[in-house]
């Protein structure tokens, strides 16, 4: 996964545990930190100061945090991100497995151990769904539907539904 979709696989998830979508500082940082820049270079780039940039980055460590139920700071965030994908895909492949051929009497304990895997999977897939879904709607604008069709049919909020129209 390149750098561009990381930012945007955070930002789905942070937009779906908070609502917001990461701003334009935000961005820069996670794509300074993914490259391997320091904060005083991206200051540079955003044109802020060091210590701006060095404040926004902790927020967004912290909400990131929250939000994956892991430590996230500048040294382990491409490889917590990278092990959180590899872990949804694995659990995609072995799920499959699991269904068509898992007939162990045991296969309960594998699905206890599996748990945070299968959680993170779920807000993959939502993430996913409703990225699609707000993706759609300006498509659906141009077919001439109004706010209240398109909410219906996406089956999202008709706040969600006008805030993305204007």
């Amino acid at each position: 996964m390149d750098t561009q979709e990381l930012v945007n696989y955070l930002d789905e998830l942070l937009y779906d545990s908070t609502g917001k979508h990461i701003d334009s500082l935000q961005v820069a940082i996670l794509k300074g930190v993914l490259n391997g820049e320091k904060y005083k270079d991206i200051a540079k780039e955003y044109k802020c100061s060091a210590s701006h940039a060095k404040d926004e980055a902790y927020k967004l460590w912290r909400l990131l945090s929250k939000t994956l139920n892991e430590d996230i700071n500048k040294y382990n965030l491409k490889a917590t991100v990278d092990r959180i994908i590899a872990k949804n895909y694995q659990f995609v492949v072995n799920q499959s497995k699991i269904d068509k051929f898992n007939f162990c009497p045991n296969s309960q304990s594998k699905i206890e151990e599996n748990e945070d895997v299968i959680s993170d999977e779920k807000i993959l897939i939502e993430s996913t769904q409703k990225k699609i879904k707000r993706e759609t709607i300006p498509r659906l604008m141009r077919l001439g539907l109004n706010a209240e069709q398109i909410a219906e049919a996406l089956d999202l909020p008709i706040q969600e539904v006008r805030k993305i129209m204007s």
